[in-house]
């Protein structure tokens, strides 16, 4: 006869194994229950606040004057400044727009035998008691008219960076271009300079590691980097202290000048570049173009740059700067890392903005000329960052200036444009248009009432052509947004 324990000790083991199963099954049921069921979710934005800094000191360097190659033949590579640059700069308080007078010391330009000018640093101190940086602004302009040496160059005074992108320039035969790097920081800074061109990235021995002193300018011939490159890209990186970045070009046409310009920096690597104003001197007609006889030195054209590895289609509309009539459209293939000159024609003489829309970050910039009166010049006109409010302009002297803005915000804008000492002026610019003001020669001007505005002031006379673009200050200005735990 069994052993009654054992029995139960058996069926206790049973019994639990069914108990097993049967909570297992209740399990199961439960978890395909809750896949049929939407659960309620908690969620809670991170915790977080904007600090504003407070203000702090603002630096703009100008470039000074131009500057030419080898005029001691024992020297072919030394630089020596021509004659002088003339500047305009101010500052107005941010809150009050209130003057303030800039501190004005001097660049000292260590590669140019000459000396005769040096670039200036101008120094904004932070204000007592301010909320909001001041806006700074200032511009130099100079009229060269040497045997080697024609033409009008206007450039800004600009804040220094650790990355910027320059397009513009060319060492082709009969174009020199000079790299200018400017160290406005008490540190040591040193530069890589990274060079593309039509045939891709260039092996530019010595552009790495260039030393910048606290206070000096280094003027770098392109040619002695990159030889022979029509289209040149340059990407400026600093690690130290931070450079304002430049390129000098100048031309000869047979025995006579040929022009020159200052080419500041351009926007950095975007889907979405704008160029707010692009003066056209001469017609250019399709027909000219195709045949070849219109795509050279001279022909309104864009540089477009692909910094990735994929290639990019690029969307460039040109309308009328003033926005009193339509443009055109044209849709290109760019491929990564080649500079590619792209035609703008047809066009009719005046000045036009230009929105280039890809599917991939790019640089671009655009250049014209002009030959009238017996004599040449050219221009380039770098994209632009939108200025996200009021802002200052500074209006070096040259010929005819114009301020071109574009409105990249989704509403309309109601602008005042106020100069030193003058007459508030009123301009409306519709969403997503553009307008051209013509402003005064040696004026500063406070602009008031945009939200995300893109501009540029350009000149052109006989034989003259110029521009600079204006870029917001840089993001130290900025608050910044903190995140608590």
């Amino acid at each position: 006869m069994p052993d009654r324990s054992r029995i139960a000790r058996i069926g206790g083991r049973a019994g639990r194994g069914v108990l097993g199963l049967t909570g297992i099954a209740v399990v199961v049921v439960t978890l395909g229950i809750a896949t049929l069921v939407t659960l309620p979710t908690v969620e809670r934005e991170p915790r977080s606040s904007e600090i504003a800094p407070s203000p702090s000191e603002q630096q703009r360097v100008c470039p000074g004057p131009l500057l030419t190659l080898a005029e001691d033949s024992t020297q072919a590579q030394a630089a020596s400044s021509v004659g002088a640059a003339s500047a305009v700069y101010g500052a107005v308080a941010g809150d009050s727009l209130a003057q303030i007078r800039p501190e004005v010391t001097e660049i000292t330009a260590v590669d140019d035998s000459n000396s005769r000018q040096p670039p200036l640093l101008l120094t904004v101190p932070a204000q007592n008691g301010a909320t909001v940086p001041p806006l700074v602004a200032g511009s130099q302009s100079q009229v060269a008219a040497t045997d080697t040496l024609g033409g009008l160059a206007v450039a800004t005074c600009a804040e220094a960076a650790s990355d910027a992108w320059i397009v513009g320039g060319s060492t082709d035969i009969g174009r020199t271009s000079l790299l200018l790097l400017s160290n406005p920081s008490t540190v040591l800074a040193t530069v890589d300079v990274t060079v593309s061109g039509e045939s891709g990235l260039v092996d530019a021995p010595g552009a790495t590691g260039i030393l910048v002193q606290p206070g000096e300018q280094r003027i770098i011939s392109l040619a002695g980097l990159a030889p022979n490159v029509k289209s040149p890209v340059l990407r400026v990186q600093s690690r130290g202290g931070q450079v304002v970045a430049a390129l000098e070009q100048s031309s000869i046409r047979g025995i006579e000048p040929g022009g020159v310009e200052i080419i500041g920096t351009t926007a950095t690597p975007a889907t979405n570049q704008i160029i707010a104003g692009v003066r056209v001197m001469t017609a250019v007609t399709e027909e000219t173009v195709t045949t070849g006889e219109g795509f050279n030195a001279d022909t309104p054209s864009i540089r477009v740059f692909v910094p990735g590895a994929v290639a990019a289609t690029v969307q460039i509309g040109v309308t009328s700067a003033d926005g009193t009539t339509g443009g055109t459209s044209t849709q290109v293939d760019v491929e990564p890392g080649i500079a590619t000159e792209i035609p703008l024609s047809p066009l009719a003489v005046g000045s036009f903005s230009v929105h280039l829309r890809s599917d991939e970050p790019i640089v671009a910039a655009a250049r014209t000329a002009t030959d009238s009166a017996g004599k040449k010049d050219f221009g380039w006109f770098s994209a632009s960052a939108p200025l996200t409010g009021d802002f200052a302009v500074a209006v070096a002297e040259g010929p005819s200036p114009t301020l071109h803005l574009v409105n990249g915000a989704a509403a309309d804008a109601t602008l005042t444009l106020t100069p030193d000492g003058g007459t508030p002026v009123d301009l409306r610019v519709d969403a997503g248009a553009s307008a051209t003001v013509p402003v005064a020669s040696g004026v500063r001007y406070v602009v008031t009432g945009g939200e995300q505005l893109f501009a540029l002031v350009d000149y052109s006379g006989d034989g003259a052509l110029s521009s600079f673009a204006l870029n917001p200050p840089g993001p130290l200005a900025s608050g910044i947004r903190v995140y608590t735990h």
